[in-house]
């Protein structure tokens, strides 16, 4: 009996995750029970590309940075930017439900729930989110992404989605 090197089996190993996730996915994406093939199909798409990250995510020294990011905010600027996130979170019921959170949350709730998770409830937190708000959210970065983009000529709009998309993927 042949002995498989740990280099082919990793290999193997991520071909099939990949495949499983693949499925999970389209399976997701065609159930007509939860809205609209696209929403579905974009929707299941973030929600495991979220998974994954969190997965791999150190969640303990993001939770440090971002309570301290919040500890040193002032509450005007939490109020504007949670009215932002809120207008989000209206969209989500069974998340708002869970974790307490309404207009009037304050920043020590807000960092009592951040202390309080761990990469079960994010998934749980990621499971949550409707599939149709993250198909909202992402279809309006891609409306305003291309009305940025006209403004600019073609070689300055390569130039500065390739720059957003390093960006992205580069700050958490």
């Amino acid at each position: 009996m042949a002995i498989i090197s740990r280099k082919y089996l990793a290999i193997i190993l991520s071909v099939n995750i990949i495949i499983l996730l693949s499925a999970q996915i389209v399976f997701a994406a065609l159930d007509p029970a939860k809205g609209s093939v696209s929403d579905n199909l974009i929707g299941s798409t973030f929600k495991t590309l979220a998974k994954a990250f969190v997965a791999g995510a150190d969640i303990e020294e993001i939770k440090e940075q971002n309570i301290f990011k919040l500890i040193k905010m002032n509450e005007d600027k939490f109020h504007r930017q949670y009215v932002k996130i809120y207008a989000v979170l209206k969209e989500c019921p069974s998340l708002r439900e869970a974790y307490g959170f309404s207009e009037f949350t304050t920043k020590d709730l807000v960092i009592e729930n951040i202390r309080a998770l761990d990469k079960k409830k994010i998934n749980q937190i990621i499971d949550l989110v409707p599939n149709a708000v993250i198909a909202a959210q992402f279809k309006e970065y891609l409306k305003s992404l291309k009305e940025e983009l006209q403004q600019n000529n073609l070689f300055v709009q390569i130039n500065q989605s390739w720059n957003k998309i390093i960006g992205r993927a580069y700050t958490k």
